[in-house]
């Protein structure tokens, strides 16, 4: 099956979560992570890109098509790479890439993702060290409809990773991811925008 038609596939499941209530949890139960997606949007208020990222997901979620999840444990792409433009952002002169953006479910060993959940990561789009970045991942859980909003902020002796791992809960999760990555060397990239859907 394609990215494509895949992305559009978990619109079936995710329809249907947006219909149906939220389990309810016995009082020893932890807290679901995320909050609902209204409350997350009111909350973010003052960020428009965000809450416009969050806004995307819930209309993609609407969708109605077929579903087959894919395998789990295994790093999953986001639908497509994210179109990505600033000075030297493709190497030397170019101006233009294609951010490739990956998100890996738990639980799983090495890296240590644990139960529900994602590793994420993305790709540089040139052979240099990130200096500086700025990626935004919007994430909701189709299971029982609660969203949060995390930054791909991992460091490693002071060097951005361009990754992070967030804990959205076992189940079905749509997530959208942009922002930017400075690199050492002066190139700069805006990452547009993409968007995946993710089996925890």
């Amino acid at each position: 099956m394609s990215r494509r038609r895949f992305a559009r596939s978990l619109g079936v499941l995710f329809a249907a979560a947006i219909a149906v209530t939220a389990p309810t949890h016995a009082a020893a139960d932890p807290a679901p992570a995320g909050m609902p997606v209204d409350q997350l949007r009111a909350q973010l208020a003052g960020s428009p890109d965000v809450v416009g990222a969050l806004d995307r997901l819930v209309d993609a979620a609407r969708t109605p098509t077929i579903l087959e999840p894919p395998p789990r444990n295994i790093p999953q792409p986001f639908m497509s790479p994210a179109p990505s433009v600033g000075p030297g952002c493709g190497g030397g002169f170019t101006p233009f890439a294609m951010t490739s953006g990956w998100a890996h479910p738990g639980p799983h060993a090495d890296p240590d993702i644990g139960f529900g959940e994602m590793k994420v990561f993305v790709q540089p789009t040139i052979p240099v060290q990130p200096a500086d970045a700025d990626l935004k991942f919007v994430w909701m859980n189709m299971e029982n409809f609660r969203a949060g909003v995390a930054t791909l902020d991992d460091r490693i002796g002071g060097v951005p990773q361009l990754s992070t791992t967030i804990a959205p809960g076992p189940g079905p999760v749509m997530a959208a991811l942009f922002g930017s990555v400075q690199y050492v060397n002066g190139a700069f990239c805006q990452v547009i925008y993409t968007m995946g859907g993710f089996f925890v």
